[in-house]
Protein backbone atom coordinates (compact mmCIF):
# COMPACT_ATOMS: atom_id res chain seq x y z
CA UNK A 1 0.00 0.00 0.00
CA UNK A 2 2.81 2.42 0.84
CA UNK A 3 4.43 1.68 -2.50
CA UNK A 4 1.23 2.64 -4.34
CA UNK A 5 1.11 5.94 -2.47
CA UNK A 6 4.74 6.67 -3.38
CA UNK A 7 4.06 5.90 -7.06
CA UNK A 8 1.04 8.20 -7.12
CA UNK A 9 3.07 10.99 -5.50
CA UNK A 10 5.76 10.61 -8.17
CA UNK A 11 3.25 10.68 -11.02
CA UNK A 12 1.57 13.74 -9.47
CA UNK A 13 4.95 15.43 -9.15
CA UNK A 14 5.75 14.80 -12.81
CA UNK A 15 2.35 16.02 -14.00
CA UNK A 16 2.67 19.21 -11.95
CA UNK A 17 6.17 19.76 -13.34
CA UNK A 18 4.93 19.31 -16.90
CA UNK A 19 2.03 21.67 -16.27
CA UNK A 20 4.27 24.39 -14.88
CA UNK A 21 6.69 24.01 -17.80
CA UNK A 22 3.86 24.21 -20.33
CA UNK A 23 2.39 27.31 -18.71
CA UNK A 24 5.79 28.97 -18.63
CA UNK A 25 6.18 28.37 -22.36
CA UNK A 26 2.66 29.64 -23.03
CA UNK A 27 3.36 32.71 -20.90
CA UNK A 28 6.42 33.64 -22.95
CA UNK A 29 4.53 33.04 -26.21
CA UNK A 30 1.80 35.34 -24.90
CA UNK A 31 4.35 38.02 -23.99
CA UNK A 32 5.89 37.76 -27.47
CA UNK A 33 2.49 38.17 -29.15
CA UNK A 34 1.68 41.11 -26.87
CA UNK A 35 4.93 42.83 -27.81
CA UNK A 36 4.10 42.40 -31.51
CA UNK A 37 0.56 43.73 -30.83
CA UNK A 38 -0.95 40.47 -32.10
CA UNK A 39 -2.69 39.76 -28.78
CA UNK A 40 -4.42 42.20 -26.49
CA UNK A 41 -4.46 41.28 -22.79
CA UNK A 42 -7.59 41.60 -20.71
CA UNK A 43 -8.21 44.79 -18.76
CA UNK A 44 -8.21 42.75 -15.55
CA UNK A 45 -4.65 41.59 -16.19
CA UNK A 46 -3.39 45.10 -16.89
CA UNK A 47 -5.19 46.48 -13.84
CA UNK A 48 -3.89 43.70 -11.58
CA UNK A 49 -0.27 43.98 -12.70
CA UNK A 50 -0.19 47.79 -12.52
CA UNK A 51 -1.99 47.82 -9.16
CA UNK A 52 0.30 45.20 -7.68
CA UNK A 53 3.42 47.06 -8.86
CA UNK A 54 2.14 50.27 -7.28
CA UNK A 55 1.28 48.42 -4.06
CA UNK A 56 4.69 46.73 -3.88
CA UNK A 57 6.57 50.01 -4.50
CA UNK A 58 4.68 52.08 -1.91
CA UNK A 59 5.40 51.79 1.80
CA UNK A 60 1.78 50.85 2.55
CA UNK A 61 1.12 47.62 4.40
CA UNK A 62 -2.10 45.95 5.50
CA UNK A 63 -0.48 44.48 8.61
CA UNK A 64 1.71 46.20 11.17
CA UNK A 65 5.42 45.68 10.72
CA UNK A 66 6.07 44.57 14.29
CA UNK A 67 6.35 40.77 13.87
CA UNK A 68 8.81 39.79 11.19
CA UNK A 69 6.67 37.05 9.59
CA UNK A 70 3.65 39.38 9.18
CA UNK A 71 5.57 41.88 7.06
CA UNK A 72 5.32 39.87 3.89
CA UNK A 73 1.89 38.22 4.22
CA UNK A 74 0.09 40.98 2.34
CA UNK A 75 2.80 41.02 -0.33
CA UNK A 76 2.47 37.25 -0.76
CA UNK A 77 -1.29 37.65 -1.06
CA UNK A 78 -0.85 40.25 -3.83
CA UNK A 79 1.63 37.93 -5.58
CA UNK A 80 -0.88 35.06 -5.31
CA UNK A 81 -3.60 37.20 -6.92
CA UNK A 82 -1.26 38.20 -9.77
CA UNK A 83 -0.31 34.57 -10.41
CA UNK A 84 -3.98 33.52 -10.49
CA UNK A 85 -4.85 36.26 -12.99
CA UNK A 86 -1.81 35.35 -15.11
CA UNK A 87 -2.89 31.71 -15.07
CA UNK A 88 -6.35 32.70 -16.27
CA UNK A 89 -4.82 34.90 -18.97
CA UNK A 90 -2.60 32.07 -20.26
CA UNK A 91 -5.72 29.89 -20.59
CA UNK A 92 -7.39 32.74 -22.49
CA UNK A 93 -4.33 33.05 -24.73
CA UNK A 94 -4.39 29.30 -25.42
CA UNK A 95 -8.03 29.55 -26.54
CA UNK A 96 -7.15 32.58 -28.69
CA UNK A 97 -4.34 30.67 -30.43
CA UNK A 98 -6.60 27.66 -31.02
CA UNK A 99 -9.29 29.88 -32.56
CA UNK A 100 -6.78 31.66 -34.79
CA UNK A 101 -5.40 28.31 -36.02
CA UNK A 102 -8.89 27.04 -36.78
CA UNK A 103 -9.92 30.19 -38.62
CA UNK A 104 -6.80 30.26 -40.83
CA UNK A 105 -7.31 26.64 -41.90
CA UNK A 106 -10.96 26.99 -42.88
Amino acid sequence: MAKLIDISKDSLKHSVTRSVTKRRTTFWQMMRCMSKLEYRPSFLLVLTVVGSLIYMCTPLSLFSDQPLFLRFIDDLFVLFIVLKVLSHETHRFTRYKARSRRSCCE
